[in-house]
């Protein structure tokens, strides 16, 4: 008997440990909803249902449906800017991480576990330390405010993350099956694209995800290296908001529920795929 409530009690603490952690990790979320889908005029009142569901702050960030445009308010340029520099570093970062990984996971060279611990050490190492070395050397080579210069800037932090990643995911993959094809006459470069890629293509797509994620989400990079207007980035653009002086908490939850939105279809779209990568790469030979 004692060990039923023993066991009862423990089971209720696990699940109310979980539901604590789950409300903890929706509100915030479904505040940021809700608040972007509600009038202006409710949003002080702290309903935590809606009474009213309006799309006028979907509407103003992008400049629809009023007459004069506010600060911050169209973010047309900024998501365009944003999706074009973070797709270029998703691909950059992915085709030079699926390259270095490999030879990381299966060459022999003089200092490879080095500079494999030099990858990860890369990604881990703050940002905000080495902003004042990248914006000086950024300005001699005249890429302060060009995209091509928040490119480099971003693959400075996602090519690191790509090879120490892509490198975990090769290792998994059994080094006879590779053997196999050298026998058969394939050559290194044909047995790489042919049969080590489309197996690691799992954990391709996961990594390739989260290298976009990271291009999307960084806000320090655009801060510093990019003032102009229609350079700016969806990260600069949600900051644009709490600039003034009375913070316009309807449109910055809609700028912000938008923002997430490429990410998370993006995720959707090829979930079967990172679980599938994530669990690859837990595995190592």
């Amino acid at each position: 008997m004692r060990k039923g409530r023993s066991a009862f009690i423990k089971r209720v603490i696990i699940y109310l440990s979980a539901l604590i952690i789950l409300v903890w990790t929706i509100l915030p979320l479904y505040w940021m909803i809700v608040t972007a889908f509600r009038p202006e005029k409710e949003i002080y009142e702290g309903l935590i249902f809606p009474r009213q569901f309006s799309i006028s702050s979907i509407m103003a960030i992008f400049g629809l449906g009023e007459e004069h445009i506010t600060v911050g308010s169209t973010l047309t340029s900024y998501m365009i800017n944003s999706i074009y520099i973070s797709l270029i570093v998703m691909a950059i970062s992915t085709l030079l991480g699926m390259l270095g990984g490999y030879a990381l996971a299966r060459m022999r060279f003089p200092g490879k576990d080095i500079l494999s611990s030099l990858s990860l050490f890369a990604y881990v190492f703050p940002t905000v330390v080495i902003m004042v070395p990248i914006f000086f050397i950024f300005s001699m080579w005249k890429l302060v405010n060009t995209p091509t210069g928040l490119i480099l800037a971003l693959l400075s932090h996602a090519l690191p993350y790509t090879l120490w990643m892509l490198r975990g995911f090769f290792q998994t993959i059994p080094l006879d099956i590779e053997e196999a094809a050298f026998i058969d006459g394939c050559s290194r470069l044909k047995t790489i694209f042919k049969i080590v890629f489309p197996l690691s293509t799992p954990g391709i797509v996961a990594t390739a995800t989260y290298a976009f994620i990271l291009a999307w989400n960084n806000v320090l990079f655009p801060l510093i290296l990019i003032s102009r207007t229609d350079l700016q980035v969806i990260s600069i653009g949600i900051l644009n908001y709490m600039k003034a002086d009375f913070v316009p908490w309807d449109r910055l939850m809609a700028a912000s529920f938008i923002a997430t939105l490429p990410p998370t279809l993006l995720f959707f779209a090829i979930q079967k795929y990172i679980v599938a990568g994530l669990t690859a790469g837990a595995v190592k030979r």
